[in-house]
């Protein structure tokens, strides 16, 4: 909750930041021209660009401060049965420029992965043979087609792949105290150590994730979509974020001989 807090508040300081940038362009927007807002852009780019990835770099660092705070409480309530915000304020200090740093090599690594599949479809998938899709769909080649379903496809496993090598990379630094770097290895070799135990409970954090939105199918047309949607997000923050957090951390304290506490007799074992 203080996560998604944060980051908003940081959301709408950065409107209100772009507002006083160009604020001629947002007075009277209704009577604005669309034309003079986007010469508006175009005059602040380099402005509003600097306040994205401000933006973008302290969203970060919040979210890392507090997935820090939520895997040390995790890991306290695993080993003990009890946690507190104390707990939270002291992993998240210790722990936050690590996993801010984590952060940013998971993006590169992800891009890297991205950048290499779409390499190797790049000899048969020309960016004309794409737009020759969009512009005549009714002459669309049976093979360029499969192609371009092969490139998504492969896409999609190399990033599931990599969410999976990288799910314990929290729990990993924090549990054992690891940098950055560290805690991307140990987070990899635990996944070709643990692959079926990881990929079971990738599976059920992600169903828990897209069940909202299979059941949101339901509600459509009925008026009622908006109200399940924020259901489904509180629902997410306030109960499958702290769940998953708990369920990661427990598996990999679990599988790396850690003490845990055995909620059902009330000891550690």
């Amino acid at each position: 909750m203080l996560d998604v807090i944060a980051v908003g508040l940081l959301f709408i300081l950065l409107f209100v930041s772009i507002l006083g940038t160009m604020p001629e362009a947002f007075m009277n927007i209704e009577d604005v021209p669309p034309e003079e807002i986007m010469q508006a852009f175009d005059q602040n780019g380099i402005t509003i660009g600097v306040y994205v990835v401000l933006f973008f770099v302290l969203a970060l660092l919040v979210s890392a401060f507090f997935t820090a705070g939520a895997t040390g409480m995790a890991r306290s309530a695993n080993a003990t049965g009890f946690s507190s915000l104390g707990e939270m304020w002291e992993a998240g200090k210790r722990y936050c420029i690590r996993l801010f740093s984590v952060s940013l090599l998971s993006l590169i690594i992800y891009a890297l992965c991205v950048l290499v599949v779409s390499a190797l479809f790049v000899p048969f998938i020309s960016l004309e043979a794409l737009s020759s899709i969009a512009q005549s769909p009714e002459q669309i080649d049976p093979g360029l087609v499969a192609l371009v379903i092969a490139w998504v496809l492969a896409i999609c496993l190399i990033l599931i792949v990599i969410s999976m090598a990288l799910a314990v990379v929290s729990p990993a630094i924090v549990v054992d105290s690891l940098s950055a770097i560290s805690g991307i290895r140990a987070s990899m070799r635990f996944f070709r150590e643990n692959i079926f135990d990881v990929f079971l409970l990738w599976l059920v954090t992600v169903g828990l994730s897209m069940a909202f939105s299979i059941i949101g199918m339901l509600f459509e047309g009925t008026g009622l979509e908006g109200l399940w949607s924020t259901a489904g997000g509180i629902f997410s923050v306030l109960v499958i974020a702290p769940l998953t957090t708990i369920w990661w951390t427990r598996l990999y304290m679990s599988r790396t001989g850690k003490d845990l506490h055995r909620y059902d007799r009330g000891y550690t074992a």
